[in-house]
């Protein structure tokens, strides 16, 4: 009797670390060993009772869909493949490719999550049933934040959306996805099949089947988001519930977190990325990268994706599955993006997907609108170790007017050879590469925004999440195939993004004109012409003939 009450007392303590998440038998031991050492050694026997108890759930991590032949994984939902298997000795154990990264999950790999009782159903159902404030209140609430009159009118919608209830409950576990016919990107219609532990299951992915619990918060580059995030935060944080905001990568990690403690001093913050330290620690307000969230489940009553167009989360149904999953029961998810994907605009078209636009910049200025200029392309540069005239002229102009020059090209092999020929045909003036293979990437955008480096060669690991003041941009090769229509405007977000110097460079270099070219620039036209409103005084007067005008007159013919 004593040691059946020693495991009833054990399985009490496991269940609430095991709460909200989903983690493989190693992972399990990695954080007991950390978190509760008594419990490591014998984890399986307590995990098998609080199984019984029904306070944990245990499965194997890779099953079979009910009715075929085919294999996924519980954890991610992408298929798995069979084939002999070191450790438990089948030949035919499936196992996922997909979150490999993570931790190999497999059929005789046992998948542990957490089961949310139903006191803890309510009070995360609860957390969005609260009497809505006054529109005073929520005014002075907005005030206390300090934000420009754009961001507090988006702030205020989405604090309303927060308020309003969710049309249908969730299911406890979300089911597996399989991507449709005309592709993976995750924000085409996302076709799934109930798994058999519960044929309730709904995981409408991106489709918006239930508006009510998503949220987009369209932004241009430099509108603040992060900011507009603090009154949502402080909402959810009111009313007892948790928060994850999940981001594409570390180095935005590393540069929010910062910033999100020194908003919320009193908040318990976690950061998780690879490597990461405080991977097992439990806080309000949980920052990660998008990988870090296929070890959650149901343990979020908000969900913030931000950057829900750039890789690694855009294109990869996992990870959408993931933000499903991570979800709790009557929870919310609110995407942050300043070029969402063209599916995803037409569901807010169409009425199907809660909006809010900030179409102007905290500091009220309009965006840079980018110049076309005719160059040769950058293998011939490279080629003839000769840079065109055109472009050395430009870039003579912005660094004589103290801005940080970035240059955008579309591959690796470029950036090095091309930083070494700005150094010749700029002699006195640092000048940098970095690209997704630099190990001193990070140190390197830390000089640049010092100022020590001077010219920045970069791929799209820099499109965007990085401010440096007084920025010009320069996207040479724009016409590659490799710019998209939203990598172009994220590039060209970077510049005039300080108050200081609103007024930022953006140049377009290309030997030929591309639809994704025009359609940045219509884009951010049509961005300043919706932020007329907010504009500071000087540019209330129509801005649509004199830009276009400007943009016409540098334009070369083709």
């Amino acid at each position: 009797m004593n040691w059946l009450r020693g495991l009833h007392v054990s399985a009490e303590r496991l269940a609430p670390e095991m709460k909200g998440r989903s983690l493989l038998g190693g992972e399990v031991e990695s954080m007991l060993k950390e978190l509760d050492p008594a419990l490591e050694k014998q984890w399986r026997s307590i995990a098998q009772f609080a199984y019984l108890q029904g306070t944990i759930r245990l499965e194997n991590a890779v099953k079979t869909k009910h009715g075929s032949t085919l294999n996924y994984c519980v954890r991610c939902g992408s298929a798995a493949s069979g084939g002999p298997c070191g450790s438990c000795g089948s030949s035919v154990c499936a196992r996922c490719e997909a979150c490999r990264a993570l931790g190999r999950s497999r059929s005789c790999e046992v998948l542990v999550s957490g089961i949310p009782q139903e006191k803890d159903a309510e009070a995360s159902s609860g957390v969005f049933n609260a009497q809505p404030m006054t529109q005073t209140d929520l005014r002075t609430r907005l005030l206390h934040w300090k934000l420009s009159p754009a961001q507090i009118e988006a702030s205020e919608q989405a604090v309303r959306f927060l308020e309003s209830k969710v049309s249908g409950a969730r299911p406890l576990f979300a089911k597996s996805i399989e991507t449709s016919e005309k592709g993976s990107r995750i924000w085409q219609q996302i076709q799934s099949s109930v798994l058999p532990h519960d044929p309730r299951s709904d995981t409408s992915g991106y489709s918006a089947k239930d508006p009510s619990s998503r949220f987009l918060l369209w932004a241009v580059t430099g509108a603040g988001k992060t900011e507009m995030l603090f009154p949502l935060i402080e909402q959810v944080r009111s009313q007892g519930g948790r928060v994850l905001v999940a981001t594409p990568r570390r180095d935005v990690v590393l540069e929010l977190a910062p910033r999100l403690r020194k908003a919320f001093p009193n908040e318990t913050l976690v950061a998780l990325y690879g490597g990461s330290e405080e991977r097992w620690r439990r806080g309000g307000v949980t920052l990660a990268t998008t990988h870090q969230v296929l070890r959650f489940v149901q343990a979020f009553d908000l969900v913030v994706i931000d950057e829900l167009d750039a890789f690694p989360f855009h294109g990869d149904p996992m990870l959408a599955y993931a933000a499903e999953r991570c979800r709790a029961i009557g929870g919310k998810t609110v995407y942050l993006s300043a070029t969402p994907p063209k599916q995803l605009q037409s569901l807010v078209r169409k009425g199907r997907l809660a909006c809010a636009k900030v179409p102007v910049r905290y500091h009220r200025h309009p965006l840079p609108v980018p110049v076309l200029l005719r160059a040769s392309s950058l293998s011939e540069c490279l080629r003839k170790k000769r840079l065109p005239d055109v472009l050395l002229r430009k870039w003579r102009v912005s660094l004589e007017r103290g801005a940080q020059v970035f240059i955008f090209v579309p591959k690796i092999a470029f950036a090095q050879p091309l930083a070494a020929l700005l150094r010749v045909a700029f002699p006195g003036i640092a000048v940098g590469a970095t690209s997704s293979q630099d190990e001193e990437r990070t140190g390197k955008v830390l000089s640049f925004r010092a100022t020590d480096l001077r010219m920045l060669v970069t791929t799209t690991i820099l499109e965007r999440g990085v401010t440096v003041p007084r920025s010009d941009v320069y996207i040479l090769d724009a016409d590659s195939g490799l710019f998209d229509e939203a990598s172009l405007v994220q590039m060209a977000g970077r510049a005039g993004r300080s108050a200081d110097d609103p007024t930022g460079k953006v140049v377009f270099a290309a030997v030929q004109k591309t639809k994704a070219q025009t359609g940045a620039c219509r884009q951010i036209r049509r961005m300043n012409r919706l932020a007329r409103p907010f504009l500071l005084p000087q540019y209330a007067r129509p801005l649509a003939l004199p830009w276009m005008s400007v943009r016409k007159s540098s334009e070369p013919k083709r």
